[in-house]
């Protein structure tokens, strides 16, 4: 589908065609557990910054978002979409390390639509100028004309070139369609996306383009087995000199259940394919996403559908998904699978990066629901290089319990917290129009030093206890629990909950003792709520935050 699924011109494209996900709220039935608390301290430093606003491109009311974020050297970029009915533009949208805005901009004409790609849309080709991939649709008597589409700016988003890539001359009967770009190590610049014939008997296949840094064309090729279609939504170059694309495969006409699985291609540097893999379940997974492992490897990001509620006959169901993470290396050898949280409806990964330490930082959306009600929110996930659940946390912008919050694109920042981009739909009691969104997040994922939740707004903390310490903390192989003669010498219960909600590790205290050692070097890195039970009731709650190395 193309970038914002709220477009009112989606129903044109191709990609709405193919691939828009119903949402069947009827079928709602599971309620989302959604674990609340707040941190008891923060390991970021002062310098960070911290904002959460929604923005607009240009003209107040109109419908804006942000599919995509990258980094300048006096600030932050934001490109998505840009419309009210008509004509669909793109924007750009600068901020400084604060948040705010320096300066906006759209492209436009009459006779054109121009979308941006996914997350990972934007790249920096120097200290002052950036490219981003894109589309663009002109209609035509017959069908439309879709062509591939590289803008360049300077960093006062000033567009120094538009280069377009595609059929020339008509019919334009095939469509080409770029999603994320990417420079290899002689900075020229690598994009993916979809190639796709308007053909009864042609198939939708995995696009990539070669140009070198101001857009000539060195050449381009596309991958799919004939079968089934296929679209690329990411792209990398690999550590063996070759590339890599992330993407979706899926059979069209689209069956009741909107089954697809995320595909992974590997070519070498020619752009010969060497391999092709696909994963996931019968049911609808979503995308593959991918970035480099520091370590020379390939990381897929993907949501992976555990069952389908509802729905029946051409109606699909609700999809209920975890997210999944997967290391490969060069020759498509699976190092390990690993999935996270509860299995949530409509949750989706939209994108998936490798930090300057080598772990890993995801983004996405997720449904909540409430008493009368349901939203959408963002959310970001972050593991260890090894797929270690770090820290969870969902996000939103306007919480009247009812709008889409949605997260696109996340990227680290240089004060090592994170950066992420999305778009928030808005519904009533929530006011204003639909927003681009932007929210700036320390290294734990908080929104400040004193605030940080996840899924819904935090309660008021609960003590440790009468009296109970915990120390160290940070703690890295062991910890200690004091003062547990304060609880009057009844038996005690320690529960460690991680960032997802699940019970972990459970320890009883011997009656009588005043401390207790506990060994936690068995324990995954991240956060942990420790609850204090005492004769089967929670006593007291608090925080343990687990971190390797130097402390």
């Amino acid at each position: 589908m193309s970038v914002l699924i709220f477009s009112v011109n989606m129903q044109y494209t191709i990609r709405s065609i193919l691939h828009r996900e119903p949402v069947n709220l009827s079928g709602m039935i599971k309620y989302i557990f959604l674990f609340v608390f707040s941190v008891f301290f923060s390991l970021t430093a002062s310098a960070q910054a911290y904002f959460n606003h929604r923005f607009e491109y240009g003209q107040p009311g109109w419908w804006d978002g942000a599919s995509s974020i990258g980094q300048l050297t006096d600030g932050y970029i934001l490109g998505g979409a840009y419309q009210y009915y008509s004509p669909h533009c793109v924007g750009f949208y600068k901020i400084d390390f604060q948040g705010n805005k320096v300066i906006s901009r759209t492209y436009c004409d009459d006779t054109t639509e121009y979308y941006l790609g996914y997350g990972g849309s934007i790249v920096s080709l120097s200290s002052d100028s950036i490219v981003a991939a894109g589309e663009s649709l002109t209609p035509t008597a017959t069908w439309a004309h879709y062509q591939g589409v590289l803008f360049f700016l300077n960093s006062n988003l000033d567009t120094l070139a538009v280069k377009q890539y595609g059929e020339k001359s008509e019919p334009y009967d095939t469509a080409y369609l770029f999603t994320q770009v990417k420079l290899d190590s002689a900075k020229n610049i690598i994009t993916t996306g979809t190639h796709y014939p308007n053909s009864t008997y042609g198939r939708a296949s995995m696009l990539l383009v070669k140009t070198d840094r101001k857009g000539n064309l060195i050449w381009k090729r596309h991958y799919g087995s004939g079968a089934y279609d296929y679209d690329g939504y990411s792209v990398i170059c690999t550590s063996d000199g070759g590339y890599a694309i992330g993407g979706y495969e899926y059979d069209v006409p689209v069956p009741p259940d909107f089954s697809g699985n995320p595909a992974l291609v590997k070519t070498d540097s020619a752009g010969n394919q060497q391999w092709m893999l696909t994963f996931g379940s019968w049911w609808p997974d979503t995308p593959a996403f991918i970035c480099n492992s520091k370590d020379g490897n390939i990381i897929v990001g993907t949501s992976y559908c555990d069952s389908m509620q509802g729905g029946g006959g051409l109606v699909a169901g609700d999809p209920y998904r975890r997210i999944n993470i997967i290391k490969l290396d060069n020759n498509g050898n699976i190092l390990w699978n690993k999935k996270y949280g509860q299995s949530e409806m409509y949750n989706r990964l939209w994108n998936i990066r490798e930090t300057r330490d080598g772990s890993l930082i995801t983004c996405g959306i997720t449904t909540r629901r409430f008493p009368s009600s349901y939203d959408f929110a963002g959310w970001i996930l972050k593991t260890s290089s090894e797929g270690d659940s770090l820290w969870y946390r969902q996000y939103v912008v306007c919480d009247g319990k009812t709008s889409w919050n949605w997260l696109w694109d996340v990227i680290q920042t240089n004060d090592d917290g994170f950066i992420a981009g999305g778009l928030v739909y808005v519904f009533p009691p929530d006011t204003g129009s639909n927003d681009g969104w932007v929210i700036k997040v320390d290294s734990l994922g908080c929104e400040d030093p004193s605030y940080c939740w996840v899924g819904m707004r935090p309660e008021a903390e609960m003590p440790a206890g009468p009296g109970i310490g915990i120390f160290p903390n940070p703690a890295d192989k062991h910890t200690t629990l004091t003062g547990m003669n304060d609880t009057h010498g009844e038996p005690v219960t320690i529960r460690f909950i991680d960032v997802f909600g699940r019970e972990v590790k459970t320890v009883d205290i011997p009656q009588g003792l005043h401390d207790f050692q506990m060994n936690v070097s068995q324990m995954a890195e991240g956060m942990y709520v420790v609850l204090i039970e005492s004769q089967s009731r929670i006593i007291g709650r608090t925080k343990l935050i687990i971190r390797r190395g130097d402390l």
